[in-house]
C-alpha cells in the first residue's frame, strides 16, 4: 500500500485490513531540491499509524527516479514553451513503478493506492482503469498513463468512497490525518509556486521577450515564457485595449508569446506522443471514444487513430478542446480509460 500519510492513503489502509488482506504499507520518500516530498509531518503520521495498526512500514527513497523521470523533464518542458502534466509521469514511472518493484521484492501479489479511481474488468478479462463513483474527485486522468501489466495488478479500494466518507472513517479511527488538508498542486512547489522551482532551474525561461498578436504587432512586454500556456487568459498585462486575449502560441527561440483575440484556441485534432495503450491498435479504429487534456477538462467525442508505435492521432467530433502541447491527454471508452499520452 502506497502510504503518504496522507487522510486518504491512511483510510485505505484501514480498509485493506477489513477486507482481510495482509498490508505492507511503503512511503515513497523523494527530494527535488530542498522540498521534502511528502513533507516531515506526513511521514510521521505514516510510521505513526503503521505502528498503531501493527503494519509493517518501509520508507523508500526514490529521490533518483523522481529527479529524472519528473523534476528535470519538468523544468525542461517548460523551457521548451510546453506545458508539461508532472502528475501522470510520476504516477506511471515512479509512485506504480516504484510500489510494484517493492511488492515483488516482499513477495506481495497487489499494489494499492489511495486515488479516486475503480478497477474494471473488460469483456477480455484486463484490468482498466475507469472513473471513480464520486466524479468530483475522479483522479483516473492521472492514471491514464499506467500500462496494462501495471494496472492488472493495482487495487483501489476508495473506489466508491466520497471525500466526506473518507475523512468520517479517519476521525472515527481516531487518526491523526483525519483533518489534514489535501495535497493541492505540483508536490516539489510549496504553496503552488511552480515558477520558483523553474527560475531556480531554467533561469532563461524568464529572459523577457514580446507579447504580439496574430498579426506580429508588439502588445506588451513578458517576464519569462515560463509563465505562459496555451489558452491562459489571466496576467497577460495587455493593456493597449482590445480583447479579451488568450495565448496561442509560445515561442522559446524568439522568447514571443502570441495572443489572440475573441476565443480560446481550441484544435479539432492533434497528435499524441509517447502514448499508452490499453487496447490492439486495430481496437481503436472507427470507435467513437471520449478525449479529455487536463484534470478538470470537460470530456470530448473524438476518433483516435494509432498511426506508430506510442504514436496516435485525436479527431474531434465537435469544434475542438483546448489542448497544450505538453499537456496529457487521457482516452476513454465510456468511463474507462483506454489510452494516455502526451499532446504535440
Amino acid at each position: 500500500m502506497g502510504l503518504s500519510g496522507g487522510v486518504d492513503s491512511s483510510a485505505t489502509v484501514a480498509r485493506l485490513l477489513g477486507q482481510g488482506h495482509e498490508v505492507v504499507a511503503a512511503t515513497l520518500v523523494m527530494a527535488c531540491g530542498d522540498t521534502p516530498v511528502p513533507p516531515d509531518d506526513a511521514l510521521a503520521r505514516a510510521r505513526d499509524l503503521c505502528a498503531s495498526l501493527g503494519v509493517e512500514h518501509h520508507a523508500v527513497d526514490v529521490s533518483d527516479a523522481f529527479e529524472r523521470r519528473v523534476c528535470a523533464p519538468f523544468a525542461e518542458a517548460y523551457a521548451a514553451g510546453l506545458t508539461p502534466s508532472p502528475c501522470v509521469a510520476c504516477n506511471r514511472s515512479v509512485k506504480v513503478a516504484a510500489l510494484l518493484d517493492l511488492a515483488d521484492s516482499l513477495g506481495c501479489d497487489r499494489v494499492a493506492t489511495g486515488h479516486y479511481v475503480r478497477i474494471v474488468e473488460d469483456p477480455d478479462g484486463a484490468a482498466r482503469v475507469a472513473r471513480a463513483e464520486d466524479r468530483s474527485k475522479d483522479q483516473s486522468y492521472y492514471l491514464c498513463e499506467l500500462s496494462p501489466e501495471q494496472v492488472a495488478r493495482l487495487l483501489a479500494p476508495l473506489s466508491a468512497a466520497t471525500k466526506a466518507e473518507v475523512r468520517a472513517e479517519a476521525r472515527a479511527a481516531s487518526m491523526a490525518a483525519a483533518d489534514a488538508p489535501d495535497s493541492m498542486g505540483v508536490c516539489f512547489a510549496p504553496g503552488g509556486d511552480y515558477r520558483a522551482f523553474l527560475r531556480e532551474r531554467r533561469p532563461d525561461a524568464f529572459e523577457p521577450g514580446d507579447i504580439v498578436d496574430e498579426g506580429g504587432r508588439v502588445l506588451g512586454r513578458h517576464g519569462g515564457i515560463a509563465g505562459f500556456t496555451v489558452g491562459q487568459r489571466k496576467g497577460l498585462g495587455i493593456r493597449t485595449g482590445g480583447g479579451p486575449w488568450f495565448v496561442s502560441s509560445v515561442d522559446p527561440a524568439t522568447r514571443q508569446v502570441r495572443v489572440g483575440t475573441g476565443v480560446r484556441p481550441l484544435r479539432a485534432s492533434f497528435p499524441l506522443t509517447g502514448a499508452v495503450l490499453g487496447h490492439d491498435p486495430a481496437w481503436y479504429r472507427g470507435r467513437d471514444l471520449l478525449v479529455q487534456t487536463h484534470y478538470r477538462g470537460r470530456p470530448e467525442p473524438a476518433s483516435v487513430t494509432v498511426t506508430a508505435p506510442g504514436e496516435a492521432h485525436v479527431e474531434l467530433e465537435g469544434g475542438g478542446t483546448l489542448a497544450a502541447p505538453g499537456q496529457t491527454c487521457a482516452v476513454y471508452d465510456g468511463d474507462t480509460v483506454v489510452a494516455g499520452g502526451t499532446i504535440a
